[in-house]
């Protein structure tokens, strides 16, 4: 078994790791963001097909979800090298942990919970499953050459023998260089380009760092390819339900109050109604956002938790209904306040993305209101895609060109936001409006003189669509 398992795992965990390290080490926003991704879904494939099985179809021969999630993370890989957004970046390599993480479950468990909190707890065992195998990798090949009987192969001798004549050769061509180089110019300077070229990295950081991250990235593969049976992710049996009327209780006095705000929110953002004094309409929206945001996810999760842990009835039904709507009155008025707010102060990332956010909770409150009634519903596939979809959407479009594009029409929002705080994507922007141009090009002067000093190799390795055409424009300002 463990002769099979090495064998199956070995040079796929080898792939990757190599993969890892040369496409992303130190390298997270580049164009080799989706040749890694294109790596990573091949194994894949070729694991599955090593164990008579489809990556994206299941044993009946339907498509499954798998082909959703490795069609999402191709994309957020290829955003990765189109944006230089570093919000965008990390949301997106956050997105491609997590659908990773969910696709390693049902390639290797067969398993994806339909509950939320079900599928992230499986999730994080996901994560420890490198650590809590480590020595496995080591103890299959231990256990597999044991097994293993025959002489060994010509051309395994062979392979051998040639890295061992390598070790060798290192040293004495490090010692025989260095003379020839130090005996004649002409000679040296050329060895000097070809080294300058390499850019071979810092003793202090990239020696110590390469070499740990590519075992890690070989342990973490292993582990996940051999280490995932179902028989470790068991379906979580339904427990005991508590007695409702408890339920009912504190959801009751919490609905009360939630119909009394729900009817303020109505008489002062949508009525108009006189604010206290020193309030402008800006400020009231502004002050009371991030609360009402927290409250309304507490809702969500108090009613996923009530749904899910006390016993059925109609009256905890109905007042977790009540809940729900008043949830909705609570998004509304956060993008009501939002809306206000922005209309006076501009936009900035974290405004774009909590208006994204509040778009996400109004799909999570209907399925929960439906939840209530309805059996049966795929809570985290339905979110899962949702959420991915809603999420490319947004990177797609580039926020930043149209953050700075609302931003510029408006007089209160200060020169040095649009010049500092956005992200290369919006140079076409100022650039094209004209007026701060100058002065966003003075500020990227010292990134513009680092993007010219990178050789061939870097520049390649290191592509970024929008970093490119950014300090294109900047150069030709020049």
């Amino acid at each position: 078994m463990e002769q099979f398992r090495y064998k199956r795992c070995f040079n796929k965990a080898i792939i990757w790791a190599l993969s890892a390290v040369i496409l992303l080490y130190r390298n997270r926003a580049a164009i080799t963001y989706p040749v890694f991704m294109a790596i990573t879904l091949g194994i894949l494939a070729w694991d599955c097909r090593s164990m008579g099985r489809s990556l994206i179809r299941d044993f009946e021969g339907k498509i499954t979800i798998n082909l959703f999630y490795c069609i999402a993370l191709m994309l957020l890989s290829i955003n990765k090298c189109l944006t230089a957004s570093e919000d965008l970046q990390w949301g997106g390599g956050f997105g491609i942990l997590l659908l990773f993480i969910c696709l390693l479950l049902r390639i290797y468990s067969g398993q994806e919970a339909s509950e939320v909190t079900d599928q992230l707890i499986k999730m994080g065992k996901v994560l420890l499953v490198p650590l809590e195998h480590l020595e496995k990798p080591f103890r299959d090949r231990y256990v597999a050459r044991k097994e293993s009987t025959g002489e060994m192969t010509e051309g395994k001798k062979n392979f051998r023998s040639v890295l061992l004549g390598l070790l060798i050769a290192v040293p004495l061509l490090a010692v025989i260089l260095a003379l020839l180089a130090s005996a004649d110019l002409v000679f040296g300077n050329i060895i000097n380009d070809i080294l300058n070229a390499i850019e071979l990295p810092e003793i202090d950081e990239d020696y110590i760092g390469v070499p740990f991250k590519l075992f890690l990235a070989y342990i973490a593969f292993y582990c996940w390819t051999a280490c995932l049976p179902a028989e470790n992710f068991p379906m979580k049996k339904e427990g005991k339900k508590f007695d409702a009327v408890v339920a009912i209780t504190f959801n009751s006095l919490i609905a009360v109050v939630y119909l009394i705000f729900s009817g303020i929110q109505f008489v002062y953002l949508v009525g108009k109604m006189e604010l206290p004094g020193g309030y402008t309409y800006a400020e009231y929206a502004h002050e009371g956002f991030y609360q009402l945001l927290a409250v309304t996810i507490l809702n969500l999760i108090l009613v996923s938790f009530c749904k899910k842990h006390f016993a059925d009835n109609k009256v905890l039904k109905a007042i977790l209904t009540i809940i729900s709507l008043c949830t909705y009155v609570m998004i509304a008025s956060s993008a009501l306040r939002m809306y206000l707010y922005v209309g006076v102060y501009g936009l900035s990332h974290l405004r774009v993305y909590v208006l994204w956010l509040l778009v996400v909770l109004v799909v999570w409150t209907t399925l929960l209101t439906a939840g209530i009634y309805k059996q049966g519903i795929h809570f985290f596939r339905i979110i899962t895609v949702f959420v991915t979809v809603w999420y490319l959407a947004l990177a797609f479009s580039f926020p930043d060109r149209w953050i700075v594009s609302y931003d510029l029409q408006l007089e209160k929002v200060p020169d040095h936001f649009i010049i500092y705080e956005t992200y290369p994507d919006a140079a076409p922007v100022i650039e094209k409006d004209g007026t701060l141009w100058d002065r966003y090009c003075n500020y990227y002067d010292n990134d513009m003189e680092i993007y010219e000093e990178k050789n061939i190799i870097q520049h390649l390795r290191e592509f970024n669509f929008s970093e490119d055409r950014a300090y294109d424009l900047i150069s030709e300002n020049k």
